[in-house]
């Protein structure tokens, strides 16, 4: 029986461990106040939607894509072209980003990049364009 109890104890000690902390899940969530942010943001399309009106809503698609249907005021920089990065620069590293593209694998990539470049608030879209017309949120042409 003695055996049993601390075998009990060891497993609920074990997994009380892996239970992540405040801090863990605090560092994990958006706090405007920290002063870097070291990972991506992903915001559902409802989020994106609310909050992207605070900063600047980058549309990484390329000319084509975006002659289908954009968010009203993003401005567009295709990630393909060769300046990328140039033409992302003009706007200020403290500004908040939120970024999108056809379905979130290229503006999750461009977010992480802007990251590197010492960019504090950036945000993706998830799903793209795709989730946020899905969710019957406007889109212009």
């Amino acid at each position: 029986m003695k055996t049993t109890l601390l075998s009990a104890l060891i497993l609920m000690a074990g997994l009380y461990g892996c239970q992540p902390n405040s801090k863990t899940e605090s560092a994990n969530t958006e706090n405007t106040s920290q002063p870097r942010n070291t990972s991506v943001i992903t915001l559902s399309a409802q989020e994106f939607a609310s909050k992207s009106s605070t900063g600047t809503v980058l549309d990484v698609r390329t000319a084509g894509e975006v002659a289908q249907g954009k968010i009203e005021g993003a401005v567009e920089i295709d990630f393909y072209s060769a300046d990328f990065l140039d033409q992302v620069s003009q706007i200020s590293k403290d500004q908040e980003v939120y970024l999108y593209c056809a379905v979130g694998a290229r503006s999750e990539e461009a977010a992480r990049m802007l990251l590197q470049q010492g960019y504090t608030k950036v945000y993706h879209l998830q799903g793209g364009i795709q989730g946020w017309a899905q969710q019957g949120l406007p889109v212009v042409r």
